[in-house]
């Protein structure tokens, strides 16, 4: 196979090819460098580009996408702190990259968190006085069956 050339834009295929050949278990960026004749540092950039995070272990190199979930739900104010936080850290001048990237990923995933923490909570409230209905309905039937 011929050395990797410098190429910056992936294809819709070579994507399709690289997401293909991780999910059939590929794991190994220096493998899939060779298969899509891309360098080691291309195949990890891309991967996590496509929400695969590329884990260092005793130098080898795994792939995951696992997320853990976490018991206790931020508040709208943490969340609200933490986007306030990462709207200072977009002004501050001389960022990186990547540091920009991160930073509009937290906004992003913050607002859209406290979108969907606020559906939540309306769920959440009209679950409970459904609840709170079925008891109340439920001591009424015992009431009129006891008058009967």
């Amino acid at each position: 196979m011929s050395t990797p050339s410098l190429r910056y834009y992936w294809t819709r295929q070579e994507e399709a090819k690289l997401v293909e050949l991780w999910k059939a278990g590929t794991t190994n960026p220096e493998v899939l460098a060779k298969q899509l004749n891309r360098k080691p540092a291309a195949i990890q950039k891309k991967l996590g580009r496509l929400g695969v995070v590329v884990v260092q272990q005793k130098n080898q190199p795994t792939t995951t996408n696992e997320i853990t979930t976490s018991e206790k739900l931020p508040t709208h104010e943490a969340a609200l702190k933490l986007l306030a936080g990462a709207l200072e850290v977009l002004q501050k001048p001389g960022l990186d990259k990547l540091e920009l990237q991160r930073s509009r990923i937290l906004v992003d995933a913050l607002q859209r968190y406290d979108s969907v923490l606020e559906k939540f909570e309306r769920w959440d409230q009209i679950e409970n006085r459904i609840l709170e209905m079925d008891k109340k309905i439920a001591e009424l039937q015992k009431i009129q069956k006891i008058q009967s």
